[in-house]
Order: C-alpha cells, then structure tokens, then sequence
C-alpha cells in the first residue's frame, strides 16, 4: 500500500507539472522514475551522503571516549530535527494532493499508518548524513557503535513521533472565518518553527565546542542523562543504554499509537476553527491579479505556519551576523554586502513553498481568467517578498552602525528579485498558458543555485575589481533585471 501510495503521489506531481505533462517523452520518463522507489530514495541517499562523509571525518580522528559520546549527543539530533521537520511539512502537502481520499471509503481502522509509512520514506535518505560517523564509530568500539544505530533510529522515531502529534493538534483543521485570535496563535506558531529549526545553525558550531570542552560538556550530560539526546552519551554503558531504549520506545510507541488513530480521525473528519466576526455589507471590489496572488499566498502561510519554514530559510542566514553585531557593536559595508548576495541567492528554495502552496487550489486557478504570466510574477513577488524585508532589514542595522552602508539599498531590491524572476522562468519555460506546479527536486534547486550564482558573479566583478564600483555593479544589476522583466512580458506572446 505505501508503495502505491508513493507511486501515486509522484504520478500526481508528475501531471501537474506542465513542462512535464506536456511532453509525451518527458511524461513517460517522469513516470517511471516515480514507479520506483529505489530510484528515487537512492538518488536522495547520494544527494546526503557528501554531507555524512564530511561530518564522519571528525570521528576518523577522534579516539577519546567522552568526545566520541559528546559528539554522538550533538550528532543524534539531525535525524531527530529531520524526522520531525518532514513530518510536520510534508503531510499538509500529501494530503492536499488528495491520494488518501479514496481510502477514506474502505473499512480501514488506522489508515493513517500509510501515511506514516509514507513520511518514513521521505525521512530514512537523511540518514545518510549520521550513519556514515556511526560507522566510524562501530569500527573502532563495535558495541557503542552498534548502539548508536540503534539511538539514530530511535531519534528518526521520535521526531517522527513529535511531528504527528505537531500535525494532529496544528494542521488538521478547517480553519472557517478564523479571527484575529486564531492568526496571533499562527504567528506564534510560525515564531516557535523559527527557533525549532533555527537548531540545525547550532550545530555547525557545537562539534567544534565540544572538542574544546568535552569534559565540561560530560557533567552537563552526566547531569540530565535521562533526556533525549543526553541520553545517547550511555552508548559505552551498555546495559544503561538499553534500558533507556527500551523505556523511550515503550513510552513513545504508546503515544505514536494513539497518534496514529487521532490523525486518522481528523483526516476523515478534519476539525472546523470558526470564531466570531462582526458582519459587514459586502463591497464588490477589483485588485490586481497579480497582488491576489501575493496576498493570498501569505494567508495560506498564516494558516499552515508548517509550509513557512522552507520559505523563510534567508532569515537563518543573518542570525549569526546579527548576534556578532550586537555583540560586538559593529558591522561594515564589506560585512554587509556578501550577506546581501546571499540572501538573494538563498530566496530560490521559496520558490518550493509559493508553489506547493496551492495544493487543491490548482484546478480551481486554472478555471479562472489568470494568465500564466500573472501566476508567474504574483509568484515572484511572494517569493523575493520576505528576502527584500530582510535585505532592508539588514541594510538599515548596518546604516546605525556605518553610514555608508546605505548605498547597499539597491542590492537589497534587486538581488532576491532577479533570484525570483530567474527562478520562475525557468520553471515555467513551458509553451502554453496552462498553469501548474512544476517538479521540483534537488537536481532542479541545485542547478538554480548554480544558475542564479553565474548571473550575481557578473553583477559582482566591479565590486572585485574595486569596491568603488558599487554604482556599476548595480547599473548592471537593473540592466538584468529588465532583462528579466522583459523575458517574462514577450513569453507565449
């Protein structure tokens, strides 16, 4: 069943892609890359594996058992903040796609299992990130090491586990008429994703803190031994490990259960959120298309704060200037110029997000007079929306500090964008006027980073040259960036 439903769920990305639907060839060959499984989970394994590979290499040089057990503590979150990222994100998405509405009618007690199983696919390819300093691990102290197995799938299970509950009290709900109580309790919502994920930056710091402090680092674990993750530190204490294994897997086993059957519950029966409004006479008025597209797009992010994390990705980028700034009270134009590059260059994962965002929505769009080059540009501004706010943002903290700092404001402007138009042509280069969804996967996003990376390197070449060159390199930017406009305008003219 989860490999029909696996099946299914690419098939329907496949057909709402246009750039695919539309090509007989690539049709087919979008088809069968989604008939298998192996293919897919395996070219996601190898997208990880560089990243395993260079964190195993801390381990390959570390023989010291209480670094080794700090380490694996630190190092057993990302598949805890993985499981629980995937799960919390992904499910709005499959569900909206509609492949469980025929099991709706079957006398099935827990079909949300399926959708567990489907998930788990999603998730075991990051596992490729942990398992390779597992490994290292196992070969110098095979019993620690086959113990930290064990505690890496234990914390895939609990942030799975997390992520279900976060989806059964968050996401499975009608929200009707919700009033301004409801948004507040979405930005909060929103607030709470941001400093959950914003965890992953810690952790590019912690490994380095950890050989410098380990033995402090050993009291603090000592200390609250009991709690994920501290808990993973017990792996050169066999008989304690398995005990605490076998206590988190009974407890958290439990709760996945009952999980399980409440998710269900609300997938044939969603809950309605409805508070009270006060009546006002209806105003029939006209908006631009393009401004419907953007207003609506950050509605539906209010209300599904899960589909937000990806889009917000460029505010992760600017926390620790920030905090360095504060700390240090100062912060220059050379800091603040390479921060606006990327920021525009990380914009383009939100293309993901203002796209999955429609759902169901897609048929009912394409009934309406939208053309597809409107659906583009209301999807380019959503997309350089929050990286523009950001930019400023950043442009005018660096002003307090340095006055000359201003004459960055353009970049802040053009950079997210031309990342967007960039980005939006190239998914929506197809013929045609029809609107969809095209089919994202790493290979695409990577490929746009390269590409959008080649154009902000010929913005940047005055500035490498000579920092004086400011007004040139961003003469040349407004050049592209019509450019752009202009491609976008002629397209299926």
């Amino acid at each position: 069943m989860i490999g029909t439903l696996y099946r299914e769920l690419h098939y329907q990305i496949a057909k709402r892609n246009p750039l695919i639907a539309n090509d007989e060839k690539q049709f087919k060959k979008a088809i069968k890359n989604a008939m298998s499984i192996k293919r897919g989970v395996g070219l996601q394994v190898l997208a990880f594996l560089p990243f395993g590979l260079i964190m195993a290499s801390t381990f390959v040089f570390t023989s010291d058992k209480i670094v080794l057990a700090s380490l694996m503590v630190s190092l057993s979150l990302l598949p805890f903040i993985f499981a629980m990222y995937v799960t919390a994100i992904q499910t709005s998405y499959i569900l909206s796609v509609g492949i469980f509405e025929p099991l709706k009618y079957l006398p099935i007690r827990l079909g949300s299992k399926y959708l567990s199983g489907l998930l788990l696919l999603e998730i075991f390819p990051a596992l490729a990130t942990v398992l390779p300093s597992v490994f290292v691990l196992m070969a110098k102290y095979p019993y620690p090491g086959l113990l930290g197995v064990f505690w890496v799938f234990m914390g895939l299970f609990l942030g799975h586990t997390l992520g279900l509950i976060a989806v059964n009290f968050f996401s499975l709900k009608i929200q009707h008429r919700a009033g301004k109580g409801q948004s507040i309790r979405n930005i909060a919502r929103i607030v709470l994703v941001l400093l959950f994920i914003s965890m992953f930056m810690v952790m590019n710091y912690l490994q380095y803190y950890i050989r410098d402090h380990s033995e402090e680092v050993a009291r603090i674990v000592g200390k609250y031994f009991i709690a994920y993750p501290f808990s993973v530190a017990s792996i050169f204490d066999p008989l304690r490990s398995l005990v605490l294994l076998g206590t988190y897997f009974c407890v958290f086993g439990v709760l996945y259960y009952l999980t399980l059957r409440s998710v269900w519950g609300k997938i044939l029966e969603p809950a309605v959120v409805s508070e009270k409004h006060i009546v006002t006479r209806f105003k029939a008025k006209t908006t631009n298309k393009i401004l419907v597209i953007l207003f609506k797009d950050f509605k539906i992010f209010l209300r599904k704060p899960a589909m937000l994390v990806a889009f917000l990705l460029p505010i992760y980028i600017l926390f620790p200037t920030l905090i360095s700034s504060f700390r240090e009270g100062h912060l220059s134009l050379v800091e603040v110029l390479p921060l606006l590059f990327i920021i525009g260059l990380v914009s383009v994962p939100g293309a993901d997000a203002v796209l999955k965002v429609e759902g169901k929505a897609l048929d009912f769009l394409r009934t309406l007079p939208l053309k597809k080059r409107e659906f583009m540009v209301g999807k380019v501004l959503s997309m350089a929306t929050v990286p523009i706010l950001l930019g400023i943002a950043l442009v005018g903290i660096g002003s307090y500090y340095d006055y000359k700092v201003v004459v960055l404001f353009p970049y802040a402007i053009l950079l997210p964008l031309i990342a967007s138009f960039t980005t939006m042509l190239y998914f929506f280069h197809y013929s045609g006027e029809e609107i969809g969804i095209p089919d994202l996967k790493w290979i695409h996003v990577i490929f746009m980073f390269i590409l959008v990376g080649a154009i902000f390197v010929v913005i940047a070449i005055p500035l490498l040259l000579s920092l004086e060159n400011i007004f040139i390199s961003q003469v040349i930017g407004f050049a592209i960036l019509l450019i752009l406009i202009f491609l976008i305008q002629s397209s299926n003219r």
